[in-house]
């Protein structure tokens, strides 16, 4: 029963009623269990965040150490585990960013260690000093790890490239020995060694992170019965390298660049099943970022020979690459010839980004001859790049984004709608198409078409306004997006719709917005 547990207990089953009841009968806030433990340590490291919002209230010190077996600072013990709400809570109270566990270890350097970008950023933001000199830096923990989202942020916020362990060895060694290793396989085989007793088994699942890596994690047991923690690595250490060395002026040879580009081509079918493609994962975008900052004419002439390789993702690289750099006089003619005669979907895309990125109109009939492609990543690039390079007023080619607002696909006509909405033209036919995504069964999309029309003060969009407004499952963006599209056109009629959607905005955090809306509704 919830009445029969002690505070530390409530606190780390988050049952906040018998919290506050413990601490109305004058339990001590900071007292510890029999093992040594504290109840906001407790909570800390449950991710109890209201519990741990009352402690604090109650005077429970954020830096007092929890004695238990294991135990150490609140703080430590919710960055450990990634806890982002009640790191905030911990710092709001008080907590000191960089107070030091015994061995050296802080918050920064645990939440940097488990690969939690959103709780190193938390830490950042509250001053952690991501070179305090204790032991091993955060940065290398991370680069250890393949956690690529840590590593550019801790960068970003001075961390030094250079920092060394106790031992010497720096983040990008740390990442080197990593790199191009079939991680799934060792950790596989690390557990096997450590559980060689007959009947054990090692599971290993995946899981795709925010910063593009795979969280892939071995687990052994027998029995059905298998350890708690695990062996866990994310799969960024050959984007670490490179953005490391980058950031060190090292001249990788291209090379070792492609190879790492390539590193996670042939993941296995296991993997998981939402998968980013190879040239959306971490390693292929650090590799574009580095060979287009070596804008000089042998390393064009490189990148134009990957063009020409007989592999299309090697071509696909190669066009990238030729995106991001500086106007060339070889580059668009190239793109727009390899635009003509390429039939790989992936490589077209990239293709099509491309000469959208160039944002030369002597692309569009390049441009134009794929928007009807059997592959709606090619379709969607092309609804995406048309807006780009189209000229202001040219009715024959606005048709065909036009067409693609009515694709099967949701993401191509999002991008469709919200291409035409943006364009400088305005014609009956473009004003009709934005009024025909009215009932639409994607909320994005009639957003877009909503904000469109309302750009143009065309009162067709009201409809869909209302539609949006009227979705108490509406998300953040299309609710914003009505919002303003409600100020633009500045209807009374909408007033009441308006009114009615306040609990929705203030939920999604858009109050002023819901405010400028009402107010733009009022007739005045």
């Amino acid at each position: 029963m919830s009445g029969e547990l002690s505070l530390v207990e409530a606190a780390r089953a988050g049952k906040l009623d018998r919290v506050n009841t413990l601490l109305a009968e004058g339990a001590e806030v900071d007292g510890p269990d029999e093992g040594g433990t504290t109840a906001l340590y407790a909570a800390s490291v449950a991710g109890q965040t209201e519990v741990v919002r009352a402690l604090l209230e109650a005077g429970a010190d954020p830096d007092r150490p929890s004695l238990g077996d294991s135990d150490g600072l609140p703080l430590c013990g919710a960055a450990c585990w990634g806890h982002e709400e009640t790191v905030t809570a911990l710092l709001e109270g008080g907590a000191d960013a960089d107070r030091t566990e015994p061995r050296g270890w802080t918050a920064l350097k645990w939440a940097a260690s488990g690969g939690h970008t959103g709780t190193v950023a938390r830490l950042l933001e509250a001053g952690a000093d991501p070179n305090l000199a204790v032991r091993t830096p955060p940065l290398y923990l991370a680069a250890s790890r393949g956690a690529v989202g840590v590593v550019r942020l801790l960068l970003s916020r001075g961390a030094d490239p250079v920092g060394a362990t106790e031992e010497g060895e720096t983040a990008l060694e740390a990442a080197l020995r990593w790199a191009g290793v079939d991680i799934e396989a060792e950790l596989r085989a690390q557990k096997k060694e450590v559980y060689s007793e007959p009947g054990y088994e090692v599971v290993v699942t995946r899981r795709e992170e925010d910063d593009g890596t795979e969280l892939i994690t071995a687990l052994a047991g027998r029995g059905g019965e298998f350890d708690v923690t695990g062996s866990e690595l994310q799969t960024g250490h050959g984007a670490i390298a490179t953005l490391l060395e980058r950031t060190l002026g090292i001249p990788t040879p291209i090379e070792e660049l492609v190879a790492r580009a390539m590193e996670f081509r042939y993941l296995r079918p296991t993997a998981a099943d939402v998968r980013r493609h190879v040239t959306e994962r971490p390693a292929w975008e650090e590799t574009v970022w580095t060979l287009a900052e070596r804008d000089d004419e042998d390393s064009v002439r490189e990148v134009i020979d990957l063009t020409e390789h007989p592999d299309p993702l090697y071509r696909t690289l190669g066009v990238d690459v030729l995106a991001r750099l500086s106007p060339h006089f070889r580059t668009l003619p190239r793109l727009r010839r390899m635009a003509r005669q390429e039939e790989d979907p992936i490589l077209l895309r990239s293709l099509v980004r491309a000469l959208s990125d160039h944002g030369d109109a002597a692309a569009l009939p390049e441009l134009l001859r794929h928007s009807r492609h059997p592959d709606d990543r090619v379709r969607n690039a092309v609804a995406r790049a048309l807006v780009k390079v189209l000229p202001p007023e040219h009715p024959m080619d606005v048709g065909e984004l036009i067409r693609l607002t009515g694709d099967e696909h949701e993401y191509v006509r999002d991008w469709a709608t919200m291409s035409l909405g943006l364009m400088d033209a305005d014609t009956e036919d473009l004003r009709d198409a934005l009024a025909g995504r009215m009932d639409d069964p994607s909320p994005v999309v009639i957003a877009e078409a909503v904000r469109g029309l309302a750009e143009r003060g065309d009162r067709r969009a009201v409809p869909g306004i209302r539609r949006l407004l009227t979705d108490p499952t509406l998300e953040n963006y299309p609710l914003d997006v009505a919002l303003e599209a409600v100020v633009r056109l500045g209807d009374p009629a909408l007033r009441r719709d308006v009114l009615a959607c306040r609990p929705l905005a203030e939920s999604h955090g858009l109050h002023t917005e819901w405010q400028q809306a009402l107010h733009s509704t009022s007739g005045g």
